[in-house]
């Protein structure tokens, strides 16, 4: 096929039809467990989805509103299918519309989850709409899993989002790009623990020996779990909010911490994993009980996603733009799939910038530029 599926000029003469139904998803605020919210959002995308062919199933997730599956048929050649990933929910609170309206001013478009990630859906669900509007439509088969839990990290739909990754044989994710335009290669993974101290309560005045304080065994602890971090390989490892104790005179039978473990290896997460399950107690009379685990593992760089961010990178040029790639420490559904060994590639959706804030905003150019390259990605892989 000779030049884009899409050219740039023509979705420049489009873009505003984009960005109708960007205001539509926008306007309805949609945080996480807001159902009511995330239903409204969910039948406009199931418009959107029919409008540019696509065959759409309602997955109920309750308490939350529903995830939507929407598959649209290739033109065959053999090749397998691909994933195309999205959530609808936000991290902005009903009433954020009232302080952050939707707006089109000064070449950015501005409103509460416009960024992450509406208008990552808008453009793609878009850019199939004016494929079949020519006839035409994705090369392979292709399925768009948009889900209403992602912002609280995807409780119920992980398991169907890992399932998708293994029937697929590659993932677009279309999260904020970084910042400047380039798609993300790698994204670190995720854990998160609680430590627990049990210790033996005794008077701090009269007889402190006979007690095992929690809070020294914890503090203890955490300088054992600062030297976890490895910065040379990008590992973090962070203790966020501390307890302990009952009264200052009183030896503390209980204390607890938080751990962040980020990780751009998944090698690096099983090496942090083991050091704190296997942890030992300083003091012996002191008990330790570890809770929670790794929850995504890293969306690692391989040697498939590189071709996958190549052939995104030459559709690109052929656009008339630069597509760059970057690490990023934030983890998506993207590590999900990545983590079951499909070859996937994030941060397609629209350069901007003030995630999750009152600043959240896209380039109003960006627009006509992520539809072509999806439509273009669409037909080229």
């Amino acid at each position: 096929m000779s030049g884009p599926p899409v050219s740039a000029a023509y979705a420049e003469s489009r873009a505003d039809d984009c960005l109708r139904l960007l205001r539509a998803l926008v306007e309805c605020e949609s945080p996480t467990g807001y159902e009511a919210g995330n239903l409204r959002v969910a039948r406009l995308l199931e418009e959107a989805m029919a409008e540019a062919g696509g065959r759409v199933e309602r997955i109920p997730a309750a308490g939350l509103g529903v995830h939507l599956v929407a598959r649209f048929g290739g033109a065959g050649g053999g090749r397998g299918p691909v994933l195309l990933m999205g959530h609808m929910d936000t991290v902005h609170p009903v009433g954020t519309l009232e302080r952050l309206p939707f707006a089109v001013a000064g070449g950015r478009v501005r409103g509460p989850g416009v960024y992450d990630m509406k208008s990552g859906l808008a453009v793609s669900l878009f850019a199939l709409r004016l494929l079949a509007e020519r006839g035409s439509g994705p090369r392979c088969d292709l399925t768009c899993f948009v889900t209403c839990d992602e912002e609280k990290g995807s409780p119920d739909s992980r398991e169907r989002i890992e399932a998708a990754g293994r029937r697929h044989r590659a993932a677009l994710v279309v999260e904020p790009c970084a910042p400047g335009g380039a798609v993300k290669s790698r994204r670190k993974g995720v854990g998160a623990y609680v430590l627990k101290v049990g210790g033996v309560a005794a008077h701090a005045g009269i007889e402190p020996e006979e007690g095992a304080s929690a809070t020294h065994e914890l503090a203890r602890q955490i300088c054992r779990i600062h030297d976890l971090a490895d910065p040379d390989a990008g590992t973090t490892v962070s203790v966020g909010v501390i307890r302990g104790g009952t009264k200052g005179n009183v030896v503390a039978d209980h204390a607890m911490c938080t751990v962040d473990v980020r990780f751009f290896s998944n090698t690096e997460a099983n090496r942090v994993d083991a050091a704190l399950r296997n942890a030992a107690p300083f003091d012996e009379r002191c008990v330790l009980h570890l809770e929670g685990g790794l929850n995504r593992g890293a969306l690692e760089r391989t040697e498939a996603s590189r071709r996958l961010f190549e052939k995104a990178r030459a559709l690109a040029a052929e656009l008339g733009f630069e597509l760059g790639e970057e690490s990023t420490g934030g983890a998506s559904d993207g590590n999900l799939v990545a983590a079951v060994g499909c070859p996937t590639l994030d941060g397609l959706g629209p350069d901007g910038g003030g995630a999750h804030t009152l600043r959240e905003h896209i380039l109003q150019d960006e627009v006509p530029r992520r539809i072509a390259l999806m439509a273009a990605l669409f037909r080229a892989l």
